[in-house]
């Protein structure tokens, strides 16, 4: 997999990689859970049904820790783990947007228009209720409507729900993921990930060095033993929302 800056978008004009045409999507992706697994599994069959690239918009932070900043809980996955699932899904390239004043002021038309321009964008699939550009003013209508003046096949993909013990289905997100966490329902979070919680250590060290807050959320205070990528089982102590050491090792792994 390719990993590119927004930034470097222009000198891109459906050359090389880009040459027979891409599917994209745009999303925070965050925690990359049964949602956005379903999405991403449909961008990468309907791409080589159509033999097309399957690539990825996303952003260095989810979207929510920078637009809701104040009540925002912290991030469920790294970028450098984000970028390790989507590989394994199958996607070929990622652009990684730093979410700028310049970038937020982007309308939604000329987003699309400089994806399908620069990186032949032939296939948009995207979550229902998907929405972009200033304010997230460009809602589905419009961008079916863009789409279908640009010869660009578009996907709208339902929701994904998880039924509760309770026989309550709850629609699956990052924000109720986050919940789980936060209550230490290590369980119910691996069911929505299709995999186990992990904390990426290697990054927590970075921060901490550099005297920069960890940005991955933290599970409630307590002592925990979490694996490391070895399968050795290590010790963990939270307190006050903070680790207060940092095991030698890249991957923390509730289970």
């Amino acid at each position: 997999m390719i990993i590119y800056d927004w930034k470097d978008l222009k000198v891109f004009s459906k050359t090389d990689l880009f040459s027979k045409g891409t599917a994209i999507s745009v999303g925070s992706f965050d925690g990359l859970h049964l949602g956005h697994r379903f999405l991403l599994n449909n961008l990468v069959q309907k791409a080589r049904e159509h033999s097309l690239v399957p690539g990825l918009i996303t952003f260095k932070r989810p979207l929510p820790a920078i637009k809701h900043s104040s009540d925002y809980a912290g991030d469920i996955s790294s970028l450098r783990q984000r970028l390790k699932l989507f590989e394994q899904l199958g996607i070929e390239f990622v652009f990684v947007v730093d979410f700028d004043e310049d970038f937020s002021k982007l309308r939604g038309i000329d987003f699309l228009s400089m994806l399908a321009q620069n990186l032949n964008m032939q296939l948009l699939a995207e979550g229902i209720d998907f929405r972009c550009g200033y304010k997230g003013a460009t809602d589905t209508q419009a961008i079916k409507y863009w789409a279908s003046q640009n010869n660009v096949e578009c996907i709208f993909v339902d929701p994904v729900y998880y039924t509760e013990a309770d026989g309550q289905q709850e629609r699956v997100s990052s924000s109720y993921i986050r919940v789980m966490l936060l209550k230490g329902f290590f369980i119910t979070a691996a069911e929505l990930l299709q995999r186990p919680y992990e904390l990426d250590a290697a990054q927590m060290r970075k921060n901490l060095e550099a005297g920069e807050p960890f940005i991955q959320l933290l599970p409630p205070d307590g002592i925990y033993h979490p694996l490391s990528e070895n399968n050795e089982q290590v010790r963990l102590e939270i307190s006050e929302g903070k680790v207060l050491s940092v095991p030698d090792c890249d991957t923390l792994i509730f289970s």
